[in-house]
């Protein structure tokens, strides 16, 4: 008699999916659109040079040539209030000056004009994502567009990550873990002009998705599924910035070693499987090739000559600042001259610190290893890509070039903790909802000390902020302060109700989930099967049995 495979039912939250990656888009994209608008245009990192890339990218100019005016920059026709972007940044590297220094510059002129970027090196792609709404929008509303355009593709991948982590046999911890990898500094740069969001965010994205295929025992269809948005991810994730090659290297490594050994290999004999190997791979190598031959811009001149003692110490040097790195990682903004709060940076130090902490502890050892594999990769590749930019550049480091390696070592302590059974009483179930109340009144600081930061100075009055006229994002500040507000404590209600929700998640029967639901249908099966045991011995019959 041949012997039927055992069904694998479909958990509660894998039928609800698309339901809970709906819900988390809403409420990433949120707080990611409301820093798109409070920011001053121009006021991201590099976010000129991004906005002129980008908007000649959407009008065909996928390749980069020399501007003959500075043959360092790559040429680009844009619009004219486009092409004006790098006259904004009046109050740049100066956090008393206020945005109001941008009144006299503004220039709505649409003519094309040639100019020059500084992003003429980056892959296309991203730019081909986020470039197009200025095709069809005018003056500032260009720049507002193509940074919501941002905001929208990193809600998206966000979103994919916390659908993904949910589909894990024990998530508890892995979301709670999540949360804390989301900084204020990962929502600022999703909601500006610049790949850095984009590259957090599909990191997470790819890391969970490769995590649940490996170690869930998904197959057909859902399998299909689940390499469509491993291969958005990975091509999203390799086309922002050159050192994502790296981050897909490792993370695909590591996703694979923490997999469970038979759906591994389920999964690679299966055509899908390989079908997204040769489709990330194909991504990739384009991508390498447009690394490897850059456009024929112009060097930069060296700082210094470089001897085997200078390097030696430009990569002690780069290590020492990982603590400065990682309030970078938490919320540098401005042209990294206005620091987050300091409530905001002892919110994430604490949850950043205790995650990884109690992981360390409690988590399972064969998940640990992991940890150390993320926390080596985030510790020192800042020295060691240092060592290779140095001469040209001199210390071009920041924190938030390494976000995408500090959400995946974040969702790995959480990802141990669920894999060691760690429980949650009633007192942690209050902890936690105090410390996601905690992080969101960061949050909530930073954007409006920023916004301040803007209006009055860093140091201005806050009364004049609240009762002066001076600059003002679009809808005002106190509009977008107060939806900012009111979405944080909602997020705080999901998050926990999330957190509670999960209780049952840490309960497996045969490698399948099983809900509180199906629990009580066993449990009145199993005693009705004993009620009839039972009657069967006492009855004459049974007893003549």
């Amino acid at each position: 008699m041949a012997v039927l495979a055992p069904t694998v039912l479909p958990t509660r939250w894998e039928r609800r999916r698309w339901l809970t990656f709906l819900v988390s888009f809403v409420a990433l994209l949120l707080p990611m659109s409301l820093w798109a608008l409070a920011s001053p245009i121009g006021s991201v990192p590099d976010e000129p040079s991004h906005a002129i890339r980008a908007a000649a990218v959407a009008r065909g100019e996928i390749t980069a040539v020399p501007w003959p005016k500075n043959p360092t920059l790559a040429e680009a026709t844009v619009p004219e209030n486009i092409a004006n972007a790098h006259d904004l940044l009046c109050f740049a590297f100066d956090a008393e000056v206020t945005a109001d220094c941008q009144t006299p510059l503004r220039n709505t002129d649409e003519t094309l004009v040639q100019t020059g970027s500084s992003a003429g090196l980056n892959s296309p792609a991203f730019y081909a994502l986020v470039g197009w709404p200025s095709l069809y929008l005018d003056g500032d509303a260009a720049f507002y567009g193509m940074r919501l355009m941002s905001a929208l593709f990193c809600a998206a991948a966000l979103a994919v990550m916390f659908m993904q982590l949910t589909l894990l046999p024990r998530f508890r911890w892995a979301i709670v873990a999540a949360v804390v990898g989301i900084t204020p500094m990962v929502l600022y740069l999703a909601g500006s002009i610049n790949p850095n969001g984009l590259e957090v965010a599909s990191a997470g994205a790819l890391f969970a998705t490769l995590l649940t295929t490996f170690r869930s025992s998904l197959r057909g269809r859902r399998l299909v599924e689940q390499a469509g948005l491993a291969m958005v991810a990975a091509s999203a994730l390799v086309t922002t910035r050159s050192i994502s090659l790296l981050w897909l290297l490792v993370i695909a490594v590591v996703a694979m070693l923490l997999g469970r050994r038979e759906q591994i290999l389920r999964v690679l004999r299966s055509p899908t499987a390989w079908a997204l190997i040769a489709g990330i791979g194909v991504v990739s190598a384009l991508t390498a090739l447009w690394y490897l031959n850059p456009p024929d811009l112009g060097a930069p001149t060296p700082v210094s000559a470089v001897s085997p003692i200078s390097l030696l110490f430009v990569f002690f040097f780069t290590e020492l600042q990982t603590f400065d790195f990682m309030f970078g990682m938490i919320g540098f903004f401005g042209w990294v001259d206005t620091s987050s709060p300091s409530l905001t940076l002892a919110a994430w130090t604490t949850g950043i610190v205790l995650i990884l902490a109690v992981a360390f502890l409690w988590g399972k050892r064969s998940t640990k290893w992991a940890l150390w594999v993320f926390l080596v990769v985030t510790v020192l590749i800042p020295g060691f890509t240092q060592l290779g930019v140095y001469a040209q550049y001199g210390y071009i480091w920041q924190g938030r070039y390494t976000l995408a390696m500090l959400l995946c070592l974040l969702i790995v302590a959480g990802v141990a903790l669920d894999d060691a059974g760690l429980g949650a009483d009633g007192r942690v179930r209050h902890f936690v909802t105090g410390g996601y109340a905690f992080l969101f009144i960061g949050h909530l600081l930073a954007f409006v000390m920023v916004l301040r930061r803007y209006i009055v100075g860093a140091n201005g009055s806050l009364s004049e902020m609240f009762f002066n006229d001076g600059w003002e994002p679009p809808f005002g500040w106190k509009s977008l302060a107060l939806i900012y507000a009111i979405g944080s404590v909602l997020t705080v209600v999901l998050l926990r109700r999330l957190f509670l929700r999960s209780e049952g998640a840490d309960i497996t029967r045969d490698d399948v989930l099983i809900t509180p639901a199906e629990r009580q249908e066993t449990a009145e099966i199993e005693r009705l099967d004993h009620a009839d045991r039972q009657h069967a011995t006492s009855s004459p019959v049974g007893r003549r049995r």
